[in-house]
């Protein structure tokens, strides 16, 4: 069981995400609530005011740890929507996205970037459904671990004509670098099972059902969070994800045109 939670929430209210510790492994479960949107849509409010603080958060608590020399447990954070949500997050809030020109660079890119230079090892929980800009928030975790009995990673952009922000393609590019693969993610909008997922790379392992999925990542994120103790992850991994890192800031005169 957490040890601690603090719960996120909009300035109206709502709550957006969860955020549970368990302080013997230093753990953290990212939970997306479902409460703005029931299928976790990427919108400007669950990324500024819940997705982001709370990994900020968790990345000043590493800091910390870091000055005082309290490193030796190390450290890891997952990311999962609640286990009985059948969509782990179906992409963008899309039309208030292309209506603002700061989107992409201010949020979308902003939480992109986050993870894939977040100091500890991350592992996305994908229990269910995971569309468009949300399969590109797993692709953004170090690892992931899917739901075998349901949903798919998907992107569906290629159905309503829209272009993959620059954002986006390089999360897909920090998991998928096979031209094949992105052809067929990306060109062909095919809907990858969690088998499927696995065979190609996209995943790390699956797991029956929701809930086994997030005791897997747990479970992952338990035998990697050694791995933070010396304070090296975070270099180690920009030098992988370097060119992607470049493509998480769009031109200013980019749209997205439907």
């Amino acid at each position: 069981m957490p040890s601690t939670t603090k719960e996120y929430k909009s300035t109206d209210g709502t709550p957006l995400v969860r955020l549970e510790f368990d302080e013997a492994k230093r753990i953290w479960v990212l939970v997306m609530l479902g409460k703005e949107t029931p299928d976790n849509r990427m919108s400007h409010v669950l990324i500024k005011q819940g997705i982001l603080p709370a990994l900020r958060d968790v990345r000043q608590q590493w800091k910390d740890w870091v000055a005082s020399e309290d490193t030796g447990k190390g450290a890891a954070l997952v990311t999962t929507a609640e286990v009985s949500n059948k969509i782990f997050s179906n992409g963008l809030d899309l039309f208030n996205a292309i209506a603002d020109p700061y989107f992409f660079n201010e949020y979308l890119n902003a939480m992109y970037y986050e993870l894939l230079t977040f100091p500890i090892p991350t592992v996305a929980a994908v229990g269910g459904h995971a569309f468009a800009a949300g399969s590109c928030l797993a692709f953004a975790h170090d690892y992931r671990v899917m739901n075998a009995k349901r949903g798919y990673i998907c992107l569906n952009e290629i159905e309503f004509g829209a272009k993959i922000p620059r954002g986006m393609y390089g999360a897909i590019k920090s998991v998928i670098s096979s031209k094949i693969l992105q052809r067929k993610l990306i060109l062909e909008g095919h809907r990858f099972s969690g088998k499927e997922a696995l065979d190609f790379g996209m995943v790390d392992a699956v797991a029956d059902g929701a809930e086994a999925t997030l005791e897997a990542a747990i479970a992952m994120a338990d035998n990697l969070r050694s791995r933070s103790i010396k304070n090296a992850w975070q270099m180690n991994k920009e030098l992988i994800y370097d060119d992607m890192l470049s493509m998480q800031f769009e031109p200013m005169h980019l749209t997205v045109k439907l």
